[in-house]
């Protein structure tokens, strides 16, 4: 898969909003999007990054039992949000079933969880003394070598 320059720019803001828990941040950074084209490729961008960051933590994909333990560590860590481990469950699974997100969870919903998870994984996940940003740089050459 082929990462559009422009919208990775959009993405990475908003992650780095994330990273650094701020929510009015997310706000803006989420509302900088410039077209709804820009927003729906950004937000399916996070998903990727978000699925490619379990897969590298795990070396395959979860299972659920392992995406309801990320959900709940997702809430505990991102109280700075309102996000439920039942959304970000809901989420990855729709995901790896190859189901629409718009199905489960409002659309609204759907792209902050997106963000959310892929930045609270990167953040977490990465290795000692590398930068989120760096793991990000990783997780996005497995996408494109794909």
């Amino acid at each position: 898969m082929k990462i559009d320059a422009h919208v990775e720019q959009f993405v990475r803001d908003t992650l780095g909003a994330v990273v650094k828990a701020d929510a009015e941040r997310v706000s803006r950074a989420l509302a900088a999007f410039p077209d709804e084209s820009t927003m729906t490729a950004g937000y399916r961008l996070a998903a990727v990054i978000a699925l490619r960051v379990l897969e590298d933590q795990y070396r395959r994909p979860p299972t659920d039992g392992e995406v309801r333990a990320v959900a709940r560590k997702l809430v505990e860590q991102e109280t700075w949000t309102d996000i439920t481990a039942d959304e970000v469950h809901a989420f990855v699974t729709a995901l790896y079933q190859r189901q629409g997100v718009e199905e489960v969870l409002p659309l609204v919903r759907a792209v902050l969880v997106a963000y959310v998870l892929a930045g609270d994984l990167l953040s977490s996940c990465c290795q000692e003394g590398e930068w989120w940003f760096q793991y990000l740089d990783r997780i996005e050459a497995t996408i494109e070598s794909h």
